[in-house]
């Protein structure tokens, strides 16, 4: 998998600038039809500056795809019961699924299928956040004595997960407050803590 590094000045704001562009291109017209003239164009870099750092669009992709997991917003920590905490995990991904654009995500997906390092990239780099916020949440449970299954973090991070991709690409449904709150409140909570 691709490793983020630090680069100095104007590489680093020309590296940002191609990354930026992908990001822009994957939301707009999707996986397959993204090209490395287009990310240039947007971008105001030349291929070759492009093809200089990456291999071909799958390693471009690839980057940016670890690029959002590096940028994507910390996870509150405060909450005081293992609710607060869903709720703000749920927040979190209501937030970034509006963020993001459901073909463009749904084109990842399908590229996944036929190209393993986007596969991997998807699993380890974009979804790493919501994974971790998920062992967080749990382990904060843990802590405070209301879960005691270390495991339940990757049913809390399938659930929230299978959640909005249901909303957003089966239903076209926004991942509302109220909805959440439902969803907290009758899903969440009674599966965790059945296990409690």
């Amino acid at each position: 998998m691709p490793q983020r590094t630090t680069l100095p000045g104007r590489t680093a704001a020309r590296t940002a600038a191609i990354i930026g562009a992908t990001h822009e291109l994957l939301r707009e017209v999707g996986y397959e039809q993204l090209s490395i003239d287009a990310v240039a164009t947007r971008a105001g870099a030349s291929k070759t500056t492009i093809y200089r750092r990456w291999a071909d669009k799958r390693a471009l992709v690839c980057a940016a795809l670890l690029d959002r997991s590096v940028s994507a917003p910390e996870l509150p920590s405060g909450a005081h019961d293992l609710r607060e905490d869903l709720m703000a995990l749920t927040d979190l991904a209501a937030a970034l699924a509006d963020q993001e654009d459901v073909p463009g995500f749904v084109s990842l997906l399908a590229a996944a299928q036929k190209e393993p390092a986007v596969g991997e990239a998807l699993r380890n780099g974009a979804l790493d956040p919501m994974r971790r916020n998920c062992r967080d949440v749990v382990q904060r449970a843990i802590g405070r004595g209301e879960l005691q299954d270390a495991a339940l973090s990757d049913v809390l991070f399938d659930l929230v997960l299978g959640q909005v991709l249901a909303r957003s690409v089966v239903q076209g449904k926004a991942f509302t407050t109220d909805v959440r709150e439902h969803f907290v409140d009758t899903v969440l909570l009674h599966v965790l803590t059945q296990h409690a």
